[in-house]
């Protein structure tokens, strides 16, 4: 099944390049952009929010799906064609504090991704369906739209690790070489 391959990813995808990274490095960033323990905090606090949100609707009834045209529209653009847009600015909730611990921002992500596998686990499809959580700028989401919402999401921020990754790897060698 296409959600349980794209939950799978998550983890590999967003922590695998991370094993590494360690001590300031997690912190160090260009201006203006976010630093590594930034960006996995920032995913982390997405995943585990919604996580937290479908958990308060376990026992709900099925539900209707709330959003507009321009929200239906971009909901298609972005679960699709899975394109994010730069220009977006993250919702305020998401946004991380200046230096997160990346120890726990880990921990946080990896219970968020695990509370997604069991609901896709254990909720029968039509509940998967039937429940909704808000997105801000894509309106109502069911289970498999945040899980193809998070795949794209934490691609879009894996691109992000690997330029950062680079550029790091680049400041150490000139550090050496000067």
């Amino acid at each position: 099944m296409k959600v349980r391959r794209q939950l799978a990813a998550l983890e590999p995808m967003v922590l695998g390049p991370l094993k590494e990274v360690g001590g300031e490095d997690w912190h160090r960033t260009v201006p203006g952009k976010w630093s590594l323990a930034q960006i996995l905090r920032h995913l982390a606090i997405g995943v585990d929010s919604v996580a937290a949100a479908f958990e308060r609707r376990a026992n709900k009834d099925l539900m209707v799906r709330r959003s507009t045209p321009a929200q239906a529209v971009a909901r298609h653009l972005v679960l699709g064609l899975g394109k994010l847009s730069r220009r977006r600015e993250p919702p305020a909730g998401t946004v991380p504090e200046e230096r997160p611990d990346p120890e726990a921002a880990i921990a946080q992500f990896r219970i968020g991704v695990a509370k997604l596998e069991t609901f896709v686990e254990t909720w029968p499809p039509e509940r998967q369906l039937g429940i909704f959580v808000r997105h801000p700028y894509l309106g109502d989401l069911n289970l498999p739209e945040w899980v193809r919402f998070h795949y794209v999401h934490c691609r879009h921020h894996a691109r992000q690790i690997e330029a950062r990754l680079r550029w790091l790897a680049l400041l150490k060698r000139n550090a050496r070489v000067g």
